[in-house]
């Protein structure tokens, strides 16, 4: 009795702890099937890692829509199901174009197919783009690298828009400065180096009447730094957040100016890195971009920002 008892109580237990397995699977692909892609209808989405939102299946979803033509501008791209992905779909006859820095990412040529067309970036900045294409006309853009650690670990955050007008320029140029309208959303794009877009970031905080919200991965460029303190004089409420690892690094330095001039800073906690580079200007003007706040990003690097104004 008690050894068929207990061959009983294995099989109950073996059989109950597998039930939290299968309502994740469950959960996870209801949330597959229920991701929401900007479109004509709703051309405007933010989606954040914060939120709980899984970036590299929105991206796959999106990578599977396509039907002409993929195109990517990354810093790194080493994710295994995004790379096979890619490969599908160039063999289904998609073009596909993957621009990236040539020492961040593996040997890309090993996916070659007469679709695909590869772009490898070195130069005296670093290709640090992270722009994301399909058909020219569906875009996703932010602060996210293609690789498994950034899409799944790290706390990123990008902006989907469907833009044509802004899709097709972007697929194939860097234009320097580039207005368009998505919805109710006046945008405003800058290619860096640009000091333009640094001017614009500029003027553009200093029309902050309430509130700043500022979450950055690095800050020292010590023009923004300055201009926060001045915000906080002026009695704007200012609120900083820093990743924990570059705030003691990097980001020492700022943080320190900035909280001795009693402006409020937050560091990150976890080994999770807090890779945003984005700010929220009284709940009316969000700036995005894959730029850090440095001088390198807006002197040399190829990077982006982009300016959304809610109307």
């Amino acid at each position: 009795m008690c050894a068929s008892f207990g061959k009983k109580g294995k099989r109950f237990k073996l059989r109950y702890s597998i039930v939290p397995a299968v309502l994740a699977g469950i959960f996870f692909l209801f949330y597959i099937l229920h991701i929401s892609l900007p479109s004509s209808k709703n051309p405007y989405h933010l989606y954040s890692t914060d939120q709980g939102d899984d970036l590299k299946e929105v991206l796959k979803k999106s990578i599977r829509r396509s039907k002409k033509s993929i195109t990517l501008r990354t810093y790194a791209i080493t994710d295994l199901g995004i790379l096979s992905l890619l490969k599908k779909k160039a063999e289904e006859g998609v073009e596909i174009h993957l621009t990236y820095h040539k020492k961040t990412s593996p040997n890309l040529h090993l996916l070659e197919n007469k679709n695909f067309y590869f772009h490898p970036i070195q130069e005296k900045g670093l290709m640090h783009e992270k722009i994301w294409i399909i058909d020219k006309e569906l875009l996703f853009l932010g602060s996210t690298n293609l690789t498994p650690s950034s899409l799944k670990m790290h706390a990123n955050l990008m902006v989907g828009l469907y833009a044509p007008n802004l899709a097709q320029t972007l697929s194939s140029m860097r234009p320097s400065k580039i207005t368009d309208r998505v919805g109710s959303r006046d945008l405003l794009y800058f290619s860096l180096p640009n000091q333009e877009a640094l001017k614009t970031l500029l003027s553009t905080l200093d029309q902050a009447k309430k509130i700043v919200k500022i979450s950055l991965f690095t800050f020292t460029h010590p023009l923004l730094v300055e201009k926060l303190i001045e915000l906080h004089e002026r009695g704007i409420k200012v609120l900083v957040t820093l990743d924990g690892t570059t705030a003691q690094g990097a980001s020492k330095k700022a943080k320190k100016r900035l909280e001795e001039a009693h402006v409020r800073v937050k560091a990150s906690k976890g080994r999770a890195l807090f890779h945003h580079k984005s700010a929220e200007i009284d709940n009316k003007i969000f700036i995005i971009g894959s730029a850090n706040w440095t001088k390198s990003a807006f002197n040399k690097n190829r990077d982006f920002i982009l300016f959304i104004y809610n109307k």
